[in-house]
């Protein structure tokens, strides 16, 4: 299940006509509802002033909703996209790059792990912190050299919900290192995954997002494998006018976009190009 917001108006008063309707998509990442409304708002904002339209905005619709939308003709406007599958999608469908956002580190999933105590270079997996997960036989508690995790009968893979972008992935990224799929326990949300990992110390191996893994690291923790994935964008529909799109993409690159930014925390945006999402979902699709 994925949160969703009550749509919300925004900017100055304007005829209905002239409404721009706005998309965000946040994937699977569980936030306080209220900073993705201030959030939701403010972007709506910058694209309203810069539009000179009035904006109103829905929030985590599904990618099912928004590729038939944008077959059919959508009713939003503009769109920002947090999962790369769906801004592909979208981009494959005639839509038009308008900005991505600037990741502090290079996006993508991490595979992360606990250490083995007084055993450098070793991965804990399996023991008693499993039986969190409820399941039926744990393994016992041992000790794996890290090019061996892949094969080990300990090792349990910990993802967001099945069939999702990062469980995909995190798929891939298993077999291009063992011969079968791993054992795979499911949460609903990406978050979830990083509280069993930080809080619990699970031992099992997490996908997370590099700024988790950034941060394991230097604490200490093990960091298995990394695919890169292209970041956060921000898409307008078919056919909205050049001179529009142009407009946005400047409040968006430059000052304008300050306040949103840093509620965000990132960097900033930049032009950006639809090839690297195109790239991944070859990568995400092609055979081991």
């Amino acid at each position: 299940m994925l949160l969703g917001l009550t749509p919300a108006a925004h900017a100055a008063p304007a005829p209905a006509s002239s409404t721009l309707m706005l998309g965000i998509q946040n994937g699977l990442v569980q936030e306080n509802a209220v900073a993705l409304s201030n959030t939701a708002q403010e972007l709506a904002d910058v694209i309203g002033t810069a539009a000179g339209r009035k904006v109103i905005w829905e929030s985590n619709y599904s990618k099912a909703d928004a590729g038939k939308q944008a077959a059919e003709g959508s009713h939003f406007d503009f769109v920002f996209s947090k999962p790369p599958n769906l801004s592909a999608a979208l981009l494959s469908k005639g839509w038009q790059l308008v900005a991505t956002a600037t990741s502090p580190v290079e996006f993508g999933t991490d595979f992360i792990a606990q250490p083995c105590p007084g055993k450098p270079g070793e991965v804990l997996l399996g023991g008693p912190t499993l039986a969190i997960f409820g399941l039926a036989h744990t393994p016992p508690a041992t000790c794996v050299a890290e090019a061996d995790v892949w094969r080990s009968p300990a090792a349990l893979l910990l993802t967001p919900s099945k069939g999702s972008l990062v469980d995909k992935v995190s798929t891939k990224l298993w077999l291009q290192r063992a011969k079968t799929p791993p054992r795979t326990i499911y949460v609903d949300y990406q978050n979830a995954v990083t509280g069993f990992m930080q809080t619990t110390h699970a031992a099992v191996i997490g996908a997370v997002t590099p700024l988790v893994s950034k941060k394991w690291k230097a604490e200490g923790g093990i960091v298995l494998a990394h695919q890169a994935m292209p970041f956060w964008a921000l898409l307008a529909a078919p056919g909205t006018p050049p001179a529009t799109v142009d407009k946005v993409r400047a409040a968006m690159l430059g000052q304008a976009s300050d306040r949103l930014n840093a509620m965000l925390h990132i960097p900033g945006w930049e032009t950006g190009s639809p090839k690297p999402y195109a790239e991944f979902m070859q990568w995400l699709k092609a055979k081991n």
